[in-house]
């Protein structure tokens, strides 16, 4: 996972909430709760070689993660899209440990988000 890209974008996010910090805390809740189900999803159509579910799942991860600054997530989440185009596997493994990286810290800093001192910005 690089290092320099922020985990969650907050400025580009709330750009994209129109400045509605309950909105965005809203939505980033959402995503943060359908997160175990993406990763699921994501996982198995790899184990199952399905790459145009793998390629789907991804890609509507990646969707819902980049349109809430969540770049990293988005990211890697990209990776996984495009090998389930190619139908190439000869990095998928690396590619769903760098998602699960990503994952683990979205996870991590979305439990630590000061919305109070978003709100006053």
């Amino acid at each position: 996972m690089n290092d320099d890209m922020p985990i969650i974008d907050i400025p580009e996010a709330l750009n994209r909430s129109m400045g509605d910090v309950d909105f965005l805390k809203m939505m980033l809740e959402e995503l943060h709760r359908s997160i175990p189900e993406y990763a699921t999803r994501i996982r198995c159509a790899l184990e199952a070689r399905d790459m145009e579910t793998l390629n789907s799942d991804a890609h509507q991860f990646k969707g819902a993660a980049a349109n809430l600054g969540a770049k990293a997530m988005a990211r890697e989440a990209l990776k996984l899209e495009q090998i389930g185009k190619t139908g190439s596997v000869d990095n998928a493994d690396e590619a769903l440990s760098q998602l699960e990286k990503a994952i683990a810290a979205f996870n991590q800093f979305f439990e630590k988000i000061d919305w109070a001192a978003i709100s006053t910005k």
